[in-house]
This record gives structure tokens, C-alpha cells and sequence, in this order.
């Protein structure tokens, strides 16, 4: 497992803390890093799912009949506490087995999430209009950027998003990785991405999900001449 300065990468994304000073410069670090936050992004999607179906199987269950015969003792009302109990259980258990989980799946997703859009044109558009965050600014703000071939997209069980498999040819930001990273996105975005999609994808630092994504041949080679042009300023602005 990837530290920096005894940061340890999975117990960073697992308490949400802040990352040391110079840690997004440690590709390996971030990549096990973002692998791992877009777990915990799967492991509280599926734990509100699985919160919903209980409250709503209680909330619409039908009240017992009443007995024919008079009984001795008046039932008692029915309480949630039951429940509470059962859902803190079932989450306890399922958060367990995502965070063991969460070792297999980080080396699978070898250097981690990313994404970069459609209508996305810029990195000014891509933030708002915030002048903070130029072309060069948006890429000092992203933990990665790289363009590949979508080789699986699979729906996350209880959850409305997809998780993204691609096969890099190319990274930007580091400057290399593993060969094939996973990121997840919400299956509502447009376009939404399919297997043999050719995109280019930015992820922003300490996110689950990629801001912009990119697809299209013409399209992918405009974004990649504003990122080659930023690339050098980007690595003298603090993020």
C-alpha cells in the first residue's frame, strides 16, 4: 500500500483527510488514492440504497389482521427500533466487506479514476469561468489526465452510475501509470461513455469522478493541443 510522509493512501480516502503537501506529485500515491475514493463513492451509494429498500419495505408493509378471538394481553405497537438495529448491522457488514475489498479492486484499477467531457471544450468552461482555474490552473487542480479506449463499462449494482474500464494509450498528468485505470460516473451524464469509446478524461484532485470528458476524434485533438500548451505553466502553479 502507497504512503506519503505516513499518510497511508487508503486510510486517507477511508476519514476523508486532507492530503500532506506534495502528495499529488507521488503518482503512485494518488493513483492508489483515487482508486480508493471511488470505492467509498460505490461502498455510500450502496449503502443508501440498501437504507431505502428497508425503509420503504417498512413504511409500505400492511398492518397485521386482527386476531377473531379477543386476546389475552392487547399486542404491542411496533417500533423502528428493530430496523435501526438490522440496517446498522447490514451497513457494518457491508462496509467490511468494501473496505477488504478495497485491496483487490485498487490493484485493478492501478492508477485510478478519471474522465474529461463533450461540451466541455475548455478548462475555463470546465470551471465555472473561475480565473483561477485556467487551462493551466485546471490541470495543476487535476490528479489525471489521459486518453485511452473504454474496454468495459458495467452498472454498479444498486446505484446509478457506471464503472468505467480504459485501456490508456495515453497519460498527460502524471506523465505515465498503470495500462488500464477504472473511474465510475453517473449513468445520467451525457454522452454517456460505451465500450470502444476513444475519450480523453480529467479528473479533478481528492475526486471519485471525472469533471470533463472528451469523445470524438476531431474533438479529442483540440482538447489535446490546449493540454500539451498548459502542461509546462501548469507544473509552476500551486493547486
Amino acid at each position: 500500500m502507497a504512503e506519503y510522509e505516513g499518510v497511508d493512501a487508503l486510510l486517507a480516502a477511508i476519514t476523508d483527510e486532507p492530503l500532506p503537501e506534495g502528495a499529488q506529485d507521488d503518482a503512485e500515491f494518488m493513483a492508489e488514492h483515487g482508486s480508493a475514493v471511488a470505492d467509498m463513492a460505490l461502498l455510500r451509494e450502496r449503502l443508501k440504497g440498501i437504507g431505502d429498500a428497508l425503509a420503504d419495505r417498512t413504511e409500505t408493509a400492511e398492518p397485521e389482521p386482527e386476531p377473531k378471538t379477543v386476546p389475552v394481553r392487547a399486542p404491542r405497537k411496533r417500533t423502528r427500533r428493530p430496523l435501526v438495529l438490522a440496517l446498522g448491522t447490514l451497513a457494518a457488514t457491508v462496509a467490511t466487506a468494501m473496505v477488504v475489498g478495497m485491496g483487490w479492486l485498487i490493484m485493478q484499477a492501478g492508477s485510478g479514476v478519471s474522465s474529461i467531457s463533450d461540451d466541455s471544450g475548455s478548462a475555463e468552461k470546465a470551471a465555472g469561468g473561475d480565473s483561477s482555474l485556467s487551462a493551466p490552473g485546471y490541470l495543476a487542480c487535476s490528479r489525471l489526465v489521459a486518453e485511452g479506449t473504454v474496454a468495459q463499462v458495467e452498472q454498479v449494482p444498486g446505484a446509478a452510475l457506471d464503472r468505467i474500464t480504459l485501456d490508456v494509450s495515453r497519460y498527460y498528468k502524471p506523465d505515465k501509470g498503470k495500462d488500464q485505470i477504472t473511474f465510475v460516473m453517473d449513468e445520467n451524464v451525457d454522452p454517456r461513455l460505451h465500450k470502444g469509446d476513444h475519450v480523453l478524461v480529467g479528473i479533478p484532485l481528492n475526486s471519485a469522478s471525472p469533471d470533463i470528458w472528451t469523445t470524438g476524434e476531431k474533438e479529442i485533438a483540440q482538447e489535446r493541443t490546449w493540454i500539451l500548451d498548459a502542461l509546462p505553466d501548469s507544473r509552476d502553479i500551486t493547486c
